[in-house]
């Protein structure tokens, strides 16, 4: 099984990784970001402020997570000047941060100095000539934004305390992988027999009638786009082939996947 923290995706490109240091009440207007960006705080504060009036503020060692498109003010509060680093990049999905970043703008890690010596070093990096230093900042950028993904997606499965639920967020997270029983158990930390017993009395279905509806309500969505082949939507929505996913949505809709 491949898991969640494991999502496929890749840095396509970086168009820069600044260290910055601006004194207090410096500021700078966005009226569209080009491309995503992520900008540490080494030291000081700054306040984002969002065109739907959305304030927030980033102290030492957060994280601002930047969507193409924003449209925002950001400016250096504290008195002492605030130092940081900015990068900005484009990754080969389109929906990269909706699907996989965490929904908050200003992330709070917990691991630190990791992240401090990778935002660092994609600054130094992209300041210093190097024969494969294109490959190594995509690199840099790729595993900050693992470990984000990672660590998100970790705080959000330890906070729900109640198996049924952490069976239900991994489902509604992971349906896309070729997921078993087993995994979903594995992630709940629970037997799969007890879990079994716990969701159904929950939700009122089985574990893998869930999966199932799950991944059939996002096949219906795939195949009324008319945009994607009946190969393409089993593998998206989790499924081993074609004729597996036939079956298993003509047995919830009464129809095969071409007609509906």
């Amino acid at each position: 099984m491949e898991s969640i923290d494991n999502s496929d995706f890749n840095v396509k490109s970086v168009s820069f990784a600044y260290q910055r240091t601006y004194p207090c009440g410096k500021a700078i207007q966005m009226n569209k970001r080009k491309h995503h960006g992520l900008t540490l705080i080494l030291s000081g504060e700054m306040r984002i402020t969002f065109s739907d009036g959305n304030a927030l503020t980033a102290r030492e060692n957060d994280i601002i997570l930047q969507r193409q498109g924003d449209v925002y003010h950001l400016e250096a509060i504290s008195q002492a000047p605030t130092e940081y680093v900015v990068i900005s990049y484009l990754t080969d999905k389109d929906d990269f941060p909706d699907t996989l970043l965490p929904h908050c703008r200003v992330f709070s890690p917990k691991h630190r100095r990791r992240y401090r010596d990778a935002f660092t070093r994609a600054a130094e990096t992209y300041g210093t000539p190097n024969v494969c230093g294109d490959a190594l900042l995509r690199a840099l950028v790729q595993q900050i934004l693992c470990h984000i993904i990672h660590e998100s997606y970790t705080r959000t499965l330890s906070d729900k305390s109640d198996p049924a639920e952490r069976a239900k967020f991994y489902i509604e997270e992971a349906f896309d992988k070729p997921i078993l029983a087993s995994d979903i158990a594995a992630a709940a930390c629970c037997s799969p027999s007890h879990l079994r017993t716990l969701f159904q009395k929950a939700y009122g279905e089985s574990l893998i009638h869930y999966l199932n509806r799950i991944r059939i309500e996002h096949a219906k969505e795939m195949l009324s786009s008319d945009l994607f082949g009946m190969d393409e939507i089993a593998t998206a929505c989790g499924f081993q082939n074609v004729y597996y996913f036939g079956r298993v949505f003509k047995s919830y809709t009464g129809i095969s996947p071409g007609k509906y």
